[in-house]
């Protein structure tokens, strides 16, 4: 049948009405146009041959079928939620997979599900409209102590900026229906949305030239390719300096010609976040095109940890209070406690020699203590063990700290799924709570993976 329509669109050479195709080559006759398009979908909407545009079926050129057997079968990724750092609690969304069937899927969706739609998209490219989406899908998987998706990802908000000349923080999907001649979605419902999205992502593809649709890297190419180069010359370092920063964590510091702070950021990996800032098309983002504007020099500082990034970004943030730093009222904000409120949370260092360890006690970050690998605990830290969790004194909090309880306990509740901590509570007693220590500090490799000594 499918091949019937298309010799048949192929000698019309032109688009064809959805009723008329059926009434021509099957023979069926629909009530109305909007049932005729609908009967047609289900035929022809899932084959690469066919794009239906401004209500009309097309034959696609010969060209668009030089895309690669990745793209064939990439997965589109639709989701949405409430704002917040909560957010993907509220979750919601819907999965093209490569068999290009529809699922949707919510934050309350079980392990089993979850863990099926994630391994259905593995070997396959995954399509989003932006890296929120991706990171909300990664939040809901952690949530579940599945892996995050660390596979091929291709951001359709980026691919149509790129094909339609927008700057991408300003594109949003529904801008597409205009551009692209494709009725809008209903917001409130998911699978339509991913539906929109992927027909989207099919008339896109058509508009990238052949030679970079062989596979996501050669597209990825396309997309950042066409971007002027960023000016060194206006800096006080240039591409060698970028080459050589560490990808270790730590945070960053962009100044302008008199020493002023512009802008402090922190990274798990400074050389690939950093070097962000200066990738083709970096200045179509207004942050980063402020930045560039008054950028001269930058200072990096490495860190032992993720944790100690973040506490130093925010010390930084409130001593210099810099000009465009998106992140001041987000630290500012108030933030309850972790679920548990007496923690031990172990934090490796980079090279498995020594690891740091925050103390959580009362639903107040109490403090930190570097402690070394592969021995048991030394008496200090069994002593600060001692006299915060099982003496009548240990409650109180340190003024030192206040500041910086918000920033860890923020950070421990995105990650806590990927985490090794100490429950003081559920150990019981001292005895326990320092065999259970002695057990993590003895485990380098385990601190680097989630364990559990219980």
């Amino acid at each position: 049948m499918k091949e019937r329509i298309a010799k048949y669109l192929l000698e019309a050479g032109k688009g064809i009405s959805a009723a008329r195709i059926l009434g021509d080559v099957l023979n069926i006759r629909s009530p109305d146009a909007r049932s005729s398009d609908n009967v047609l979908s289900g035929f022809l909407g899932q084959d690469r041959r066919f794009a239906f545009t401004d209500g009309l079926w097309h034959l696609r050129p010969p060209a668009a079928e030089t895309s690669g057997l990745d793209f064939d079968k990439a997965v589109l990724l639709h989701v949405q939620s409430a704002a917040g750092p909560e957010a993907f609690r509220s979750f919601c969304g819907a999965v093209r997979g490569p068999d290009g069937h529809l699922r949707e899927v919510t934050a309350g969706a079980s392990a089993r599900i979850l863990g099926k739609l994630r391994s259905g998209m593995e070997d396959h490219p995954l399509i989003v409209w932006s890296g929120r989406e991706l990171w909300l899908w990664n939040a809901v998987l952690r949530s579940h102590a599945l892996e995050p998706r660390r596979g091929d990802t291709l951001y359709l908000r980026d691919m149509a900026a790129r094909a339609l000349d927008r700057i991408p923080s300003r594109l949003r999907p529904e801008d597409l229906a205009a551009e692209l001649g494709v009725p809008p979605a209903d917001e409130e419902r998911p699978r339509e949305i991913a539906r929109y999205l992927h027909a989207c992502w099919l008339l896109l593809l058509d508009r990238v030239p052949a030679e970079f649709r062989r596979d996501p890297a050669s597209l990825r190419e396309w997309i950042e390719g066409p971007a002027t180069a960023v000016d060194f010359s206006r800096f006080a370092f240039g591409p060698a300096f970028l080459r050589q920063l560490p990808s270790t964590s730590g945070v960053y510091i962009m100044k302008d010609r008199d020493g002023a702070v512009l802008y402090v950021g922190k990274s798990r990996n400074l050389k690939r976040r950093v070097s962000s800032y200066f990738a083709p098309r970096s200045r179509n983002y207004p942050k980063i095109a402020r930045i560039h504007d008054r950028l001269h020099l930058i200072e990096v500082r490495e860190t032992a940890n993720e944790v100690e990034a973040l506490l130093t970004e925010m010390r930084l943030i409130r001593k210099y209070r810099p000009p465009i730093n998106l992140q001041t009222e987000v630290h500012e904000r108030h933030a309850g406690p972790p679920e548990g409120c007496n923690l031990l949370l172990f934090v490796a260092g980079a090279k498995k020699k020594g690891a740091k360890i925050y103390f959580f006690r009362g639903g107040v970050f109490a403090g930190r203590h570097a402690a070394q690998l592969g021995c048991t605990p030394s008496g200090r830290l069994l002593e600060k063990v001692r006299s915060l969790y099982f003496t009548s004194r240990g409650g109180r909090q340190r003024q030192g700290e206040s500041r910086e309880k918000e920033i860890v306990f923020r950070w421990f509740a995105a990650n806590r799924e990927r985490l090794n901590y100490l429950d003081i509570d559920e150990a019981g007693d001292l005895v326990s709570v320092v065999e259970q220590l002695s057990h993590y500090l003895c485990d380098p490799d385990g601190l680097t993976r989630k364990v559990y000594y219980r």
